[in-house]
C-alpha cells in the first residue's frame, strides 16, 4: 500500500468502487489528474492527462442529459484507449430475496437500497 501511495511503483493491482450513482465518481478517479488536485487514480500512476481532466471537469457541469452521456462515452473510450490501467475483474454482489418482496431495486451501489420504498 505504501508503494502505490507514494507512487513507487512500475505495477500494481488494486480494487476500485464507485461511491455514489453518478458516472462522475469513475470519471474523476481515473480520468482527472491536475496540478495541486486530489489524489486520484490517475495522479497515483502519474498519467499526465490535462485535456482530459478539463473533458472530465466539463462532463461534471454538462446539464443537458444527452450531452453529459456523449462526453462521459467519449472520456470512457479514451480511457480505455490510452490510460495505463488494465481493467481485469469487476466485483459483483449477490442479494437473495423472497418472491413475495416487492419495490427492492438493487444496483451497483446495495447501499442505495432505500428500505421505505420495499414492501411484502
Amino acid at each position: 500500500m505504501g508503494k502505490m501511495r507514494g507512487r513507487d511503483f512500475q505495477a500494481i493491482f488494486t480494487y476500485w468502487g464507485a461511491d455514489y450513482l453518478d458516472p462522475n465518481t469513475n470519471a474523476s478517479a481515473f480520468a482527472y489528474n491536475v496540478p495541486n488536485g486530489p489524489k486520484t487514480l490517475a495522479w497515483r500512476t502519474q498519467w499526465t492527462i490535462p485535456a482530459l481532466s478539463a473533458e472530465t471537469r466539463a462532463a461534471a457541469a454538462e446539464g443537458d442529459g444527452v450531452k453529459r452521456a456523449a462526453r462521459y462515452a467519449a472520456l470512457q473510450h479514451e480511457v480505455q484507449a490510452s490510460s495505463p490501467y488494465v481493467v481485469a475483474l469487476q466485483g459483483q454482489t449477490l442479494v437473495a430475496l423472497r418472491d413475495n418482496i416487492k419495490g427492492a431495486t438493487l444496483n451497483i451501489a446495495n447501499s442505495m437500497l432505500y428500505l421505505d420504498r420495499v414492501s411484502k
